[in-house]
């Protein structure tokens, strides 16, 4: 097997590996009257605990929307979204908009690369694809993309060398994944 497939396969393992603060993105859709369905996420929505509820994001000003599992037996009806609904490749609001609101929905990418027409792409087959991510990910990044690629390279834990890129690996996907939780993380002033 050659390289790049072990490359390939190092990043979909570590892009899939945790919802990564970089892979975070926002939605915004602006509805029209009487147009209840539109283009979902190209990824996973995220979902929040509220008090102790737990919500997808999907949001209407600071109101969360309600996920309408059951909305074969909606009723038809207009007005300001109260809920949405997923159905293929759509996501679609409830009650249908009676005006032009705008929904924000947040969620986690799912295509890791893009291409030089800027296009996202699920696999980096041309020479100037790129990996998708804020530059200042991009090292540490790249330090757990190599070595893991390299683990799965070597494929032998006997080999001299397996152990080695193992723990760079370890120690690389620790730095990253504390790098990304310390922009996220609570942070308070005391006096």
């Amino acid at each position: 097997m050659s390289a790049k497939h072990f490359q390939e396969k190092a990043l979909s393992y570590l892009w899939n590996l945790k919802f990564w603060s970089f892979r975070k993105y926002t939605q915004k859709i602006k509805t029209r009257t009487g147009r209840a369905n539109y283009s979902k996420p190209n990824g996973i929505i995220e979902k929040k605990a509220i008090a102790g509820v737990t919500r997808y994001s999907v949001k209407y000003g600071r109101t969360f929307l309600d996920y309408e599992k059951d909305y074969e037996i909606l009723e038809d009806k207009t007005g300001e979204p109260e809920g949405f609904y997923l159905k293929g490749d759509n996501i679609l609001f409830y009650p249908t908009p009676d005006s032009d609101y705008t929904i924000n929905i947040d969620y986690f990418l799912l295509p890791y690369g893009l291409n030089n027409a800027e296009e996202q792409i699920y696999e980096l087959k041309a020479d100037d694809d790129y990996i998708n991510i804020p530059e200042r990910y991009e090292t540490l990044f790249k330090n757990c993309l190599i070595s893991l690629a390299m683990i799965y390279a070597i494929a032998d834990d006997s080999d001299e060398n397996h152990s080695g890129y193992q723990r760079q690996y370890e120690n690389s996907l620790k730095t990253l994944i504390d790098y990304c939780q310390s922009g996220i993380s609570d942070r308070r002033i005391i006096f």
